[in-house]
C-alpha cells in the first residue's frame, strides 16, 4: 500500500471517528443529534451486551471506510476522502434546514411548510407591520429566524 493511500486511510479513520454515529468526537449522532459519550458506546455496542468488541468497533469504523471507496476499487484516496467528507457536511446541513422548517415533522418539506415558515420569518422582521422590511428594521446581528439561535 503506498503511503498516499495509508495516509488517506488513517485520515478517514480520524474523519469517521469523529462523524460515526458510534464514536463522533463532536458528540454528533447521525442527522445532528447530540449524542452523549454512553450513547455513542451503547450505539457501537451492537449486540447490546454491555461491552464494545473488536468487531464491533470495526464494524461501525468500516462503514465510514467503506462508504468512502466511490468507485468501490478497494481502494481509497484522498479525492474520495473529500467527497465523503462534503456529503457527511452537506447531508447535516439538508437535515438541519428540513428539520428548523418541517412542521409536521414527518421528514419532508412541503411548499405551504416553507411558505408557512416564511410568513413567520417575514413577520419578525417586519416590526411595525407594514407589510415591508426596511434597513433599520433588520437585526444587527447575524440572524437565522424567529428561534433566537445565532
Amino acid at each position: 500500500m503506498n503511503t498516499s493511500t495509508r495516509i488517506a486511510i488513517a485520515f478517514l479513520a480520524l474523519a469517521g471517528t469523529a462523524g460515526t454515529s458510534a464514536f463522533a468526537a463532536n458528540g454528533q449522532g447521525p442527522r445532528g443529534q447530540n449524542m452523549k459519550p454512553q450513547m455513542r458506546f451503547e450505539r457501537a455496542d451492537a449486540d447490546k451486551s454491555g461491552d464494545v468488541t473488536f468487531e464491533e468497533f470495526t464494524a461501525a469504523m468500516n462503514t465510514r471506510l467503506l462508504d468512502a471507496d466511490g468507485n468501490t476499487d478497494g481502494k481509497i484516496t484522498v479525492a474520495e476522502v473529500a467527497d465523503q467528507i462534503q456529503r457527511m457536511r452537506a447531508e447535516r446541513m439538508a437535515e438541519r434546514l428540513i428539520k428548523r422548517f418541517d412542521a409536521n415533522g414527518d421528514g419532508e418539506l412541503t411548499k405551504a411548510e416553507v411558505e408557512s415558515r416564511q410568513k413567520k420569518l417575514f413577520a419578525l422582521l417586519d416590526r411595525n407591520d407594514d407589510g415591508k422590511i426596511v434597513k433599520e428594521e433588520m437585526p444587527n446581528r447575524h440572524w437565522r429566524g424567529g428561534d433566537g439561535k445565532r
